[in-house]
């Protein structure tokens, strides 16, 4: 090959990577854009919350209306017969339901439901309803599309779905979501026994405010629009949360076509801790992880989030689990549109030069073998010694790493935090501001419920200042 032929061979190369690259930045563009005033988290869901009552059994992850607030249930119980019910709107934290093991944690204010022109009647049966064909994923899979995971059988007829492996021969899934179209009157979702959280979208809104959970016995879930607007080509997505992934597939009316349905998303890979994958103190709301709730935020919804409790860029934690940068060819492997790494406190227990190699070396790995862009995110600015120093390491790496297209978002280290309590700089906020008590939970460590979407709401105002503008100078 002549030295005129390599050179040509390299400039159409460079013409594809450039080409790629506007094509990249401008699907993440027109994604976020298309998501302002649009996403799930924030529109009003088609059907109430049901209000709260006395003397009733409530499970993990269902939320009720009371006094004007929404709250979710964060321990399981029976309420008691007399009382206020839950009460508490001054703190994130899980309180109990008079002298039960109940607990309920504050949402915040209620929203009202938005029926349009006819939401559906819902009812959960635990006999086969047989309203028509049955759409099992093994049978069909090129009816549905999944999400943020990949489907393996379950009971031959159906899917468990998992994002990565946290570590040799242990699949993990941290939420994902399976979505199709059905032009029926009617739908029966399967719920396979064990299932974990589920949350149901309509048309782009959650149908009810809170989770439904199969626990040990097999569910389907009716959804009827019979007596509303019967048939019509609805989109349905059907959200998991942080464990037992599942998904048992659709029936539908005879006459009814069930239809893959949400393709082209852009991709968005998240390498993170337990703030988005999730710990003894939630999110126990499906679609609920700061990853899920970022992505929908934002329109990148093909999200994967190959985050494990415990990990960081230095730390396997206690059981030897993936690092974060173990984690970058599985990553890679997904082709990301973007790329997204937060945290994390794990690593605090290890030199700043060390955080600092760690990250640099991610970084790296990355940007070796993909153009996407990468936006890192610091440590949570919670009461732990040690945390302003780790996230000054992650800076000092990405600003060692010098690449355009990697952005730095600070959290402890921002002015303000975003997270204040009596252990840190307030500079910049009117004297006695605090508001850890909303979005730390009573570890001192994990966010409570409201404070997920507080972390994802802030990291979306970070990526819309200055990510997206970056991106749309380089398209």
């Amino acid at each position: 090959m002549s030295g005129r032929d390599i050179l040509a061979r390299g400039m159409a190369a460079r013409v594809r990577d450039a080409v790629g690259t506007s094509t990249r930045h401008g699907r993440l563009l027109r994604a976020a854009e298309a998501a302002v005033g649009r996403n799930p988290a924030v529109l009003r869901p088609w059907l109430p919350g049901p209000a709260y009552a006395p003397n009733t059994a409530y499970a993990v992850g269902q939320v009720v209306t009371h006094g004007g607030s929404w709250y979710m249930c964060g321990v399981g119980g029976v309420s008691p017969s007399a009382g206020t019910g839950p009460v508490n709107t001054s703190s994130g934290q899980y309180v109990a339901d008079g002298g039960t093991s109940l607990y309920w944690a504050y949402l915040g204010g209620a929203r009202a439901a938005d029926p349009a022109d006819g939401a559906p009647i819902v009812s959960v049966v635990t006999s086969n309803p047989a309203i028509g064909a049955a759409w099992t994923p093994a049978g069909h899979p090129n009816a549905y599309v999944v999400r943020g995971a990949a489907a393996s059988p379950l009971r031959s007829n159906f899917w468990s779905l998992t994002s990565f492996e946290a570590n040799a021969g242990m699949p993990t899934c941290a939420g994902a979501s399976v979505s199709f179209a059905c032009d029926g009157e009617k739908v029966a979702l399967f719920l396979p026994a064990g299932s974990a959280q589920i949350r149901v979208l309509v048309d782009g809104r959650y149908l009810m405010p809170g989770s439904h959970v199969a626990a040990g016995q097999d569910q389907w879930m009716v959804i009827d629009w019979t007596a509303s607007t019967g048939r019509r080509l609805r989109h349905y997505e059907v959200e998991t949360g942080k464990s037992a992934s599942y998904f048992g597939g659709v029936q539908a009316p005879a006459s009814a076509i069930v239809s893959a349905a949400g393709a082209g998303a852009p991709r968005m890979v998240v390498i993170g801790d337990s703030y988005n994958a999730g710990s003894s103190y939630g999110p126990w709301l499906a679609g609920g992880s700061v990853a899920q709730l970022l992505a929908k935020r934002l329109g990148w919804r093909d999200t994967w989030n190959l985050s494990v409790g415990g990990t960081g860029y230095c730390n396997p934690s206690a059981t030897g689990l993936l690092t974060f940068g173990e984690r970058v060819p599985r990553a890679l492997s997904l082709a990301p549109d973007v790329i997204l790494l937060m945290g994390s406190t794990n690593d605090v227990g290890y030199t700043p030069s060390a955080v600092q190699a760690a990250v640099a070396a991610t970084l790296k790995a990355i940007r070796a073998g993909t153009a996407a862009p990468v936006v890192v995110v610091g440590v949570p600015s919670i009461n732990l010694p040690g945390a302003p120093a780790t996230e000054a390491a992650i800076a000092a790496a990405v600003a060692q790493h010098g690449d355009p297209l990697t952005f730095f978002v600070p959290i402890c280290g921002a002015l303000p935090p975003w997270v204040l309590g009596p252990w840190n700089n307030r500079t910049g906020v009117p004297g006695g501001t605090a508001n850890a008590s909303f979005y730390v939970a009573a570890d001192n460590v994990h966010p409570p419920e409201i404070g997920f979407d507080y972390y994802a709401q802030r990291i979306e105002q970070a990526i819309r200042s200055a990510v997206l503008p970056a991106l749309s100078a380089a398209a």
